[in-house]
């Protein structure tokens, strides 16, 4: 009898399918984590990256919220509008630039980023088994085979 693998052994990572194969496992996983955590505070995985950006630096324009979450500017204004009506975020004009706006978050998006670790929380410890070195490693392998691909 042949002993039964894990769905992560099924693939084999010496061959570039297997990789492939692994990474997109991989992606589904981290996806399901994602819905999971962030259905907590009622927003979508889309609605949290955006927030997330603007918790690192508020005030951006449409069009780089839109090239970061890799969609298009109409799917960002949807993601932003739904974002305003929670009151989560405004748009301002842009100073530098009065043909765009800027996203900017609101007191109670701000205040959303204190529930937010909670969120973030099952990412903080998903990757007990690497360690920082290969973290690292990881990170820039990953960073080769994207470029590869562009």
């Amino acid at each position: 009898m042949t002993p039964k693998r894990k769905p992560s052994e099924q693939f084999q990572s010496d061959s570039l399918p297997g990789v492939f194969q692994l990474i997109e496992q991989i992606g589904k996983k981290l996806d399901q984590m994602k819905r999971q955590t962030t259905r907590i505070a009622g927003l979508t995985p889309s609605q949290f990256a955006v927030l997330s950006m603007l918790w690192d630096k508020d005030g951006l324009p449409f069009k780089d919220l839109a090239a970061a979450n890799w969609c298009t500017r109409p799917t960002m204004t949807g993601i932003v509008d739904t974002l305003e009506k929670k009151e989560l975020v405004t748009r301002q004009p842009n100073p530098g630039d009065r043909r765009s706006l800027l996203v900017c978050l609101t007191d109670r998006g701000r205040a959303l980023q204190k529930t937010a670790r909670t969120i973030s929380a099952p990412f903080s410890n998903c990757c007990d088994g690497l360690t920082m070195a290969e973290t690292k490693q990881l990170g820039t392998l990953l960073h080769k085979l994207d470029a590869s691909l562009s």
